[in-house]
């Protein structure tokens, strides 16, 4: 995002502070690319019930609250003043080469929050913006669908996993050697792995080079559902607009912006209701945009912007809808009981969302997940720690005949305070244990599954075992499920899907039992717990 201010990049390797700079010149290069692969890239022309002009803002996490631009109104109605609302930003590290998208806190927790579905509920499209972060990876440099439809998946399971409505396009801040041709394959890559039911947008700046390439006879501005031009630093509004509107981009996908820091907000929004533009984009909506904004709505709309009552930062509070919910569990007594669970045969999945709030220091060092433990010879169990075992590491145990059950324990040791989707499996022949739905571990085993008992959340053998922090979207799966449908299907599944044999999305928030979607009857009762563990913090939106 082209901006007037300095903001700080967190890298991966290194806590220093870097200062915003222009993005440095690249060689472009004339390349009409050809039309191998099959994505499907057509443009998504009824994603937004909005009509133009809107107005779209872009918010700087690090510094300011993502609910803000919910806050704002205008009109006796108190329409809101928003269409979209882009979080800023997301970006794209090089990791061994590979680029890979990367969340600072910030904008971690803006994403793990309810602001996201705050926004939503008021109407309001919520974007990720991913741009560069100054290393060797960058929007404008694939030189193969491949290489962009591999940067496009992690993009796409984001979107899935956040509740958000698309992605933004940023090409900026990266120091790899950028071609003309290469965001019209991110553009179909992105279309091809989210489909027409969400938004692909571009914040350009002077960026008419990338609309000239095809692929599969499109070019960018066909897939492309908006275009925002950052005029932040020209007047010359048609100079500006003319080479996208040469390149084939109408109108009705093209948005002027401005920056708060700058005076031009009613230059702006003039131009955009002037001359048939989709949108008016602001950066950096913040707490004290009022004045800025209402020279853009007074032009726009006819009337001044408005604040809502204790909503600026929060202050009104910003849960999720009402259905979405988790349970939280002190680590003593409270745990969920449901009914036998025969687990008999030669495959299963176990998939939970936890957020542990910290782990067992008395021995065993156990924190139960969920699963039959009847004894070692009878055990399906998923959770953390064991004696000999860090306590903040995941461990599947399995028996699949004799005496003595099976254990695979996880590298990856987790962090308090921050959730993980956790996946175990077996298929017959290996045991696996995905986080995130990333392949952590895995050990060989043959033989057939003995786990015949009650089954259980946040207990097992004993009392002593419980689990303390939260749990969301737990499933038990009489089949091994495959690391693409793992990490594809994060957040949900339909509860009708083959080999589903148990699902508790723990949204009911209230009550004393919690639903298994499936329909096989496996209600779990809460044993020992209040009102107040119904919690809204949830991993998915």
């Amino acid at each position: 995002m082209r901006k007037l201010t300095v903001f700080g990049v967190l890298l991966l390797t290194a806590f220093a502070l870097l200062y915003a700079c222009k993005k440095a010149s690249s060689e472009k290069e004339d390349n009409l690319l050809n039309t191998k692969g099959t994505a499907r890239a057509a443009t998504n022309a009824s994603a937004l019930a909005l009509t133009g002009p809107f107005m779209t803002a872009y918010v700087e996490v690090n510094s300011n609250n993502f609910v803000n631009p919910g806050c704002y109104t205008y009109g006796t109605s108190a329409s809101q003043l928003f269409g979209i609302s882009v979080i800023f930003a997301a970006n794209i590290n090089s990791v061994n080469g590979t680029p890979t998208l990367y969340f600072n806190p910030q904008v971690q927790e803006t994403l793990n929050s309810g602001k996201v579905a705050y926004l939503k509920s008021l109407g309001i499209k919520v974007l990720l913006d991913v741009l560069g972060n100054h290393q060797n990876a960058g929007w404008g440099c694939f030189t193969s669908y491949a290489q962009a439809d591999a940067f496009a998946i992690q993009c796409a399971n984001a979107v899935q996993q956040y509740g958000l409505d698309g992605i933004d396009i940023d090409d900026e801040y990266s120091t790899c050697t950028a071609n003309d041709g290469s965001l019209v394959l991110a553009a179909a890559a992105l279309r091809a792995r989210m489909g027409t039911g969400k938004l692909i947008t571009m914040a350009a700046f002077n960026q008419a080079n990338y609309f000239t390439a095809t692929y599969n006879n499109q070019k960018l501005g066909d897939i492309l559902d908006y275009v925002f031009e950052q005029t932040y630093f020209s007047t010359n509004y048609a100079g500006r607009l003319q080479p996208y509107i040469n390149a084939g981009v109408p109108k009705s996908k093209l948005g002027l912006g401005t920056d708060l820091g700058n005076s031009d907000q009613a230059a702006v929004a003039t131009y955009v209701k002037n001359n048939g533009l989709a949108s008016a984009m602001v950066y950096n909506v913040a707490n004290n945009s009022q004045t800025k904004l209402s020279a853009m709505s007074n032009v726009l709309y006819g009337a001044s912007t408005d604040v809502k009552p204790n909503c600026i930062d929060g202050n009104g509070g910003t849960p999720p809808p009402a259905a979405n919910r988790s349970l939280i569990f002190d680590g003593t007594n409270e745990y969920l009981n449901s009914n036998t669970f025969n687990l008999a045969g030669s495959s299963l999945t176990y998939e939970a969302w936890i957020k542990p709030t910290s782990f067992k220091t008395t021995a065993p060092n156990i924190s139960t997940i969920m699963g039959v433990e009847v004894s070692d010879a009878n055990v399906a169990l998923l959770r953390l720690g064991d004696a000999g075992l860090a306590n903040n590491k995941v461990q599947f145990v399995l028996n699949t005949g004799g005496a003595t059950p099976k254990k695979l324990n996880s590298t990856t040791a987790l962090s308090a305070n921050t959730w993980y989707h956790i996946a175990a499996t077996y298929d017959g022949s290996t045991m696996k244990i995905y986080i995130n739905g990333t392949l952590d571990a895995s050990l060989s085993a043959t033989g057939t599954i003995v786990a015949n008992g009650t089954f259980q959340i946040s207990r097992s053998w004993d009392a002593n075992r419980g689990f303390n922090g939260q749990f969301d979207e737990f499933r038990v799966w009489k089949s091994a499920l495959a690391q693409s449908t793992i990490s594809a299907n994060k957040c949900s599944v339909s509860s009708t899907s083959t080999n589903l044999e148990a699902y508790w999305k723990f949204d009911e928030g209230t009550g004393t039992t919690v639903a298994d979607a499936t329909g096989h009857g496996h209600t779990a009762s809460l044993v020992n717990m209040e009102s107040s563990d119904w919690s809204t913090t949830v991993p998915c939106l």
